[in-house]
């Protein structure tokens, strides 16, 4: 809770509970001067008392309810204090022994040469997958917490430029998949260039990883300003595609619809790059169809990213 709601629900209360010494006086008025006040004035006086009594519970329930907040918005902050030691290891203390687990590894199997009993290669093998699948998680975290420890910014540039230079970084990784990206009419926004292009990268090397093996890989990037004056900007792909009943699962971290076999991965980037939407002050979608392909919207409001 922010110090100006903690504010407002510590003093509400006060307040209302001045408005009803105020009504009350009011109410006492009639009966102080002469004459008597009249039936109407009675009938008056008693819906006056109602409204004394109903805002008097009012009072009472928000002091309660600003009570509970309070005590659940410090339980919170606990927890996120009791959670950072482990984040920062997470991030940086835990990669330096796992680096070394995938260098002597790989140093003991060139040493070693080829091992003639298959399952102590199974063994080695599993192992080094193990720790590089690892290793992939612990960069795809820090970038998410990345995410969450920088400032965000505001800068006028060209959607297109950032773009090209994601996809100049993923030229390889096309190639190997006869893939082809068209850009189309992509407008100039104003939002964080650096978070632009961390949320374009995610969503470009998962066009890449769910290529359908049986035709080459075709993406399309276009965008528009919309009649609200937002920014959006779509990601088509013709690649595997997923069910659209699982749109919103896609986006939760460590969710997978595949096996790690048949499509590598931690299951953070889309979680990632939807962070990154609404950090933006907006919103990622994804429509998607088995067999035909899926479609990523980014949309950004008119404040945030605008020609």
């Amino acid at each position: 809770m922010s110090g100006r709601a903690k504010a407002l629900s510590r003093f509400a209360p006060i307040l209302v509970g001045a408005a009803c010494g105020v009504l009350a006086l009011v109410l006492l008025l009639p009966f102080l001067s002469s004459p008597m006040p009249g039936p109407a004035e009675w009938v008056l006086t008693a819906l006056g008392i109602l409204a004394i009594v109903g805002l008097v519970a009012l009072a009472g329930h928000l002091s309660r309810e600003a009570g509970r907040h309070e005590a659940r918005a410090d339980r919170l902050q606990r927890r996120l204090e009791d959670v950072e030691p482990f984040a920062v290891a997470a991030r940086h203390d835990l990669r330096e022994p796992l680096r070394k687990i995938i260098t002597f590894g790989e140093r003991l199997r060139d040493r070693l040469g080829p091992i003639p009993d298959p399952q102590l290669d199974r063994y080695a093998e599993r192992m080094s997958d193990a720790a590089e699948r690892m290793q992939g998680m612990l960069d795809e975290l820090t970038v998410q917490a990345r995410v969450n420890d920088e400032q965000t910014r505001c800068e006028r540039f060209r959607s297109r430029d950032v773009i090209e230079r994601v996809l100049a970084d993923l030229a390889d990784a096309l190639l190997a998949r006869n893939g082809e990206v068209t850009l189309g009419d992509l407008p100039e926004i104003r939002t964080d260039p650096d978070q632009f292009r961390t949320l374009f990268g995610i969503l470009l090397s998962n066009a890449i990883q769910y290529a359908d093996e049986a035709r080459p890989l075709r993406v399309t990037v276009d965008g528009e300003i919309g009649a609200d004056g937002s920014v959006v900007i779509r990601v088509a792909d013709n690649g595997i595609g997923f069910d659209p009943d699982k749109a919103d699962r896609i986006f939760a971290p460590f969710q997978r619809l595949h096996t790690r076999e048949a499509y590598p991965g931690t299951g953070i980037g889309l979680a990632t790059a939807r962070k990154i939407a609404e950090r933006q002050g907006g919103q990622l979608l994804g429509r998607g169809e088995i067999g035909i392909g899926a479609v990523f919207t980014l949309i950004l409001p008119q404040q945030k990213a605008s020609l």
